[in-house]
């Protein structure tokens, strides 16, 4: 299934049918003969022997008629029993599956009777798959004295529907293993009809249903899996993955639980385990299983850094459900600061084990969760740390640069920066990160500077540095109604290389307001000092207007209307000028 996360320890040989049950129905096709063992019918409760070792005589004799499974001879079986110091008379049902697996016996019967007052003998009796270990059970059947042929032909009869229900399973393997789903589901559905007790089978539909994204109903079988087998690991584990990807995080984390209850010592196995869940969107329950494995295992490092990692994301997640932005002021969340003091802890432990080992991303995560939590002396201290062995590390030097920025240590960033574009030339957006923290600083000059030798030869990075510029004059000039810093910003964005003229368009229109305006309030006396200082800013704004092109449009301004009002004021100041003269 495209997209979908497999679980690791679901492999082939764990989703459905035996290997045994997949050789049987080869060897049939091939026209080979599978080996069944049947051993004396185990009298119960005081019956008579005599009935047990001729019920199953006759039953070898009409098993020796089929074409597919031919019965092991008493003598084979009296042989082997020797070998074990064991006669015919000592096999029970879990000493025949015992001998069968040690005889190349694919399948093996296990009967049993009573007998009442009336020498009516009831027979009961199961046929084992000895490579699944499951069985297929014969309804039981009460003959008279002496009727052995009787029971022989009662079992034999019901040995069809066994190798029936064996074809379906394979047949049901097959098609789920070229995603045939409806054909897979098809013949599992009548396996079950002929032995709805077989607990492979019922898992095997669980997982096609999973496998075709029909995730409710795979955890319905799933359930009914687990109600016959409350062990079956493989359906534990699918169940609880299951759980994760529909949002029942409880029921997923209860079902690893178990899981792992079966597994307590083993870390990797706990690892994979948490590891899906935290793919299925549950890292806090991922965190909860890695807690139970170091409460035993304190020292595991490889369990510290799983932990870490989970720790991380629930962070961020945690982050992302509490809309930060609206609601927390743009700080961290408390549910996201526990979790990202956790991250910081379980990664210090696995470096302070591992040293220069350790993964990079770690230290990284490390130092930036102590930014998110404005722990910026220890971000510092842990980037400088990390640096004495890792000092060709770009990724560290570059957030070690945003936790010298963050204190205010621009200069220091600055340099951090330059740093890593010589470790790496194409780190992306080194310049900008410069301008913008320059610009962020008001050191616009030098912001210029920078953002000029990021444009140069690079149209892409060039628009990017002016609207970096445009959006801090903008910003913090024209909307405070400071027009000399606006003015200012403006005239340094234009003069990058490389913007496109749609950008020149907008920040002439920009400045030219800027202008205007600035020059509507200065000219306000009216006097010949402010006509002759204010009549060359209408002029500019006048030529900057003309040069903005369809810029105005696109913000619904009207550029004639400006432009006539800037005539006027041209105009007006004319005649000042000439009045005073």
């Amino acid at each position: 299934m495209a997209g979908r996360l497999k679980l690791a320890v679901l492999t082939m040989a764990t989703v459905g049918f035996s290997f045994g049950q997949v050789a049987s129905v080869q060897a049939q096709e091939a026209g080979g003969r599978f080996r069944v063992l049947i051993p004396y019918f185990e009298p119960l409760e005081g019956a008579d022997d005599d009935f047990g070792k001729d019920a199953s005589k006759e039953l070898r004799e009409l098993m020796n008629t089929l074409a597919t499974h031919q019965p092991i001879e008493e003598k084979e079986i009296k042989r082997n029993l020797k070998r074990f110091d064991m006669d015919m008379d000592d096999l029970d049902c879990i000493r025949t599956r015992q001998l069968a697996s040690q005889i190349d016996a694919q399948v093996a019967l296990c009967a049993a009777y009573t007998t009442d007052e009336s020498d009516a003998s009831t027979v009961s009796a199961e046929f084992w798959d000895i490579a699944s270990g499951e069985s297929f059970v014969v309804e039981s059947t009460t003959v008279g004295k002496d009727e052995e042929a009787e029971a022989a032909e009662h079992i034999f009869g019901k040995f069809d529907a066994y190798v029936q229900q064996i074809r379906f399973v394979a047949f049901c393997g097959e098609y789920a293993a070229s995603q045939q789903w409806e054909n897979a589901l098809r013949n599992c559905d009548q396996a079950l009809e002929l032995n709805p007790g077989t607990v492979s089978t019922r898992f095997q539909r669980a997982r096609i249903l999973y496998d075709s994204d029909r995730l409710p109903e795979s955890l319905e079988e799933l359930g009914r899996v687990l109600e016959m087998d409350p062990f079956h690991q493989d359906a534990l584990q699918l169940a609880g993955y299951v759980s994760a990807v529909q949002g029942d995080d409880e029921s997923a984390r209860n079902y690893y639980s178990q899981y792992l209850e079966l597994n307590p010592s083993n870390a990797a196995v706990r690892m994979s385990i948490a590891y899906d869940l935290a793919q299925a969107g549950d890292p806090v329950g991922a965190m909860q299983l890695i807690q139970v494995g170091l409460d035993v295992d304190s020292e595991n490092a490889d369990l510290w850094e799983q932990y870490g990692g989970f720790a991380f994301a629930a962070a961020i997640k945690a982050e992302q459900q509490a809309a930060v932005g609206a609601e927390n002021g743009g700080g961290v969340p408390p549910e996201a600061v526990e979790f990202y003091s956790q991250a910081i802890n379980a990664y210090s432990r696995v470096f302070d084990a591992k040293g220069a080992e350790t993964p990079v991303g770690h230290l990284r995560n490390i130092i930036s969760a102590h930014i998110k939590l404005d722990e910026l002396t220890e971000a510092i201290t842990m980037a400088e740390r990390t640096l004495e062995t890792h000092a060709q590390e770009d990724v560290i030097w570059s957030i070690y640069a945003d936790a010298l920025q963050r204190s205010e240590r621009l200069d220091d960033a600055i340099v951090a920066l330059d740093r890593v574009r010589e470790i790496n030339p194409a780190y992306p957006n080194i310049a900008l990160r410069q301008g913008s923290w320059l610009i962020q600083a008001g050191r616009i000059e030098d912001a210029a500077t920078i953002l000029a030798e990021a444009a140069a030869g690079n149209p892409d990075q060039a628009e990017q540095a002016a609207r970096l510029i445009f959006a801090d004059a903008y910003s913090n000039g024209y909307q405070k109604e400071r027009f000399q810093y606006a003015i200012a910003g403006f005239r340094a964005a234009k003069e990058l290389p490389e913007i496109s003229e749609s950008m020149i368009n907008q920040l002439n229109f920009w400045q030219a307001f800027s202008i205007y305006r600035a020059a509507i309030a200065q000219q306000e006396p009216q006097t010949l000092e402010t006509a002759n200082a204010t009549l060359p800013r209408f002029q500019e704004a006048m030529r900057l207007f003309q040069s903005s092109g369809d810029y105005p449009a696109s913000v619904n301004v009207n550029l004639q209307q400006l432009m006539d009002n800037t005539n006027t004021y041209i105009e007006i100041q004319e005649a000042i000028v000439k009045r005073g003269r």
